[in-house]
């Protein structure tokens, strides 16, 4: 490979102007730590995950609930957002120079904030909401205490996931762009390097390997690179995600991934930047130096072609990776690889062939499958089974690229059709995709014998029927003894297409009852609300495909 001296100076021109502008552009000083201590992080901005960019900074808070939140800098409550999953209890706070602070992951709202909030809920009679508000209904000043740090949604543990954003707020995926938080300034200490921790040989066509302890290696090529490596800081885990990778060949540079900003909405295409297959097997995100055609944007990595290296046989290379974090701490790994001759690899690819940029259409007895242009990354061959199954002749699909092993990018419609359904009712059947220990069921509709659904995974897919109502029992309570504390706890669940509403009643009222998704349970504050004497609690549940429990308990205060 050979890169001439104008292509290197417009290529780290490219990156040197984009840094800049970007470092003019972002107020310094303007936001605060929004907690009150030292600002220790579990995960990093733009980190690595299967399906997405970590969009912000999880700050750690000693493993407990309850911490003071304070707003970032002056501004309005724009919006709450509160769900059993994703971020859980969410506060928006606009500012107005343009920014938007984000908190997830709240145990409370504090103050007005979480009064407005409890009205919310008791006017719409659901623990998940979502609601905007005026800029003269909730103002809040720099440093103003506006919730409580906690656990809720789909977090792993206990602390607050903060944000910093530009864009609209109606929809937290659409048209909205993330931004490092640590860019505007916050105090945040990192004097430890980086840790190269693996690099991997991807031989195009053949197998990758790991680059293990030798700095000399013969390589066929043409060949990409795959690079992990994480960071520490005081107070911080010790794998934390890194601000910047290059590659360097024969000192000058060859490609270079930095994210300091992202579109929201275009989090997903972290699938195409990295080992996917690796990722979901080991954990490890290899960043990878090849580009797919639909991977492309203003935040994708800037390469020397397509990230692909082709030396002439004989040569001989010097190959430096350098990691970099937010604190411009170094580790570099420099290697030499002796250019072996090109082998010539040519894959036989079967089943119907996709162009990524176009619509694909094909329709089987058994299936129907309509993807809509950019829903894979590249052109790619879709490998498309069927056999019969239980329950009812149901179709068994297997839906899987033969080129790359990746998800798509957006949601395609699979619709699938049983050869008989004798005594079945339709609205009882959901379009399932087969997993090694359970079925995960999606929203299905049902049309002429068809059952669709829109599904953002390959694999393995059937139809199941699910006429099994939800299960909901008592976790702290019962009827033969006093209750003891001010919460309620139930266990309720589903096994196969999942709890779609619930509700609560004591003594015939509607009552909040706040759901965590992670373990089932749905919590009630009794406090003043429990009568004395004999109290009738009911809680109803009814999953995905209308089947329905309702139970009835009475509790003694």
């Amino acid at each position: 490979m050979k890169l001439t001296l104008k292509r290197l100076a417009i290529l780290v021109g490219l990156i040197g102007l984009a840094e800049l502008a970007l470092a003019q552009e972002l107020p310094k000083g303007y936001f605060r730590n929004p907690m009150d201590h030292d600002i220790g992080l579990s995960a990093t901005f733009a980190e690595f995950r299967a399906n997405h960019f970590h969009g912000g900074l999880d700050m750690r808070t000693g493993g407990a609930i309850g911490k003071a939140v304070y707003a970032a800098a002056d501004g309005y409550v724009a919006k709450v957002s509160i769900s059993p999953w994703g971020g859980g209890k969410i506060l928006y706070i606009k500012h107005p120079n343009g920014y938007t602070s984000v908190y997830m992951h709240l145990d409370s709202y504090a103050g007005a904030i979480g009064r407005e909030v409890l009205k919310e809920q008791y006017a719409r009679q659901s623990y998940s909401i979502a609601k905007l508000f005026a800029p003269d209904e909730l103002p809040v000043k720099k440093g103003q205490l506006v919730a409580y740090s906690g656990n809720t949604g789909g977090s792993g543990g206990p602390h607050l996931h903060f944000e910093i954003r530009s864009g609209g707020l109606e929809d937290m995926h659409t048209h909205s762009r993330a931004y490092n938080p640590l860019l505007f300034d916050l105090p945040y200490n990192d004097r430890i390097d980086p840790v190269i921790r693996g690099i991997r040989i991807y031989p195009v066509g053949g197998k990758p390997f790991e680059l293990g302890k030798e700095n000399e290696l013969k390589v066929s090529t043409p060949f990409y690179l795959g690079i992990y490596a994480t960071d520490a800081a005081e107070g911080s885990t010790q794998r934390n995600g890194l601000h910047r990778i290059e590659v360097h060949v024969d000192n000058q540079m060859a490609f270079m991934y930095t994210t300091d900003a992202f579109p929201v909405d275009s989090s997903r295409m972290v699938n195409a930047l990295i080992d996917y297959r690796h990722y979901i097997d080991t954990r490890q995100a290899y960043l990878l130096t090849r580009a797919l055609p639909g991977a492309e944007g203003e935040w994708i990595p800037i390469r020397q072609g397509d990230g692909i290296f082709r030396f002439e046989s004989g040569g001989r290379h010097k190959i430096q990776v350098r990691v970099y974090d937010i604190k411009d701490n170094l580790a570099e790994r420099t290697f030499t690889v002796d250019a072996d001759e090109e082998i010539i690899r040519c894959p036989i690819f079967s089943g119907e062939a996709v162009k990524y940029n176009e619509p694909f259409n094909l329709q089987r007895p058994a299936c129907w499958i309509q993807m809509a242009p950019h829903t894979l990354y590249a052109d790619d061959f879709l490998d498309v089974r069927s056999v019969d199954a239980a329950p009812y002749s149901a179709p068994l699909v297997t839906i899987r690229p033969t080129v790359n092993d990746i998800p798509p990018d957006k949601a395609y419609t699979l619709s699938l059709k049983a050869k008989a359904t004798p005594g079945i009712d339709p609205t009882k059947v959901v379009v399932a995709l087969v997993g090694t220990k359970k079925l995960t069921a999606y929203s299905t509709s049902h049309s002429d014998g068809w059952h669709t659904a829109q599904v953002r995974d390959f694999g393995q897919f059937t139809l199941a029927v699910d006429t099994t109502s939800p299960t909901v029992a008592p976790v702290n309570f019962s009827e033969s003894k006093p209750q003891k504390g001010n919460t309620i706890r139930i266990k309720i669940g589903d096994n196969l297409s999942g709890i779609d509403t619930y509700n609560c009643y004591l003594n015939n009222q509607w009552i909040l009852a706040e759901y965590d998704g992670k373990t089932a349970t749905l919590t009630i504050d009794t406090r003043s609300k429990l009568r004395a004497g004999r109290n009738e609690l009911v809680c109803e549940a009814t999953d995905g495909c209308g089947n329905r429990t309702r139970k009835t308990w009475k509790i003694i205060k």
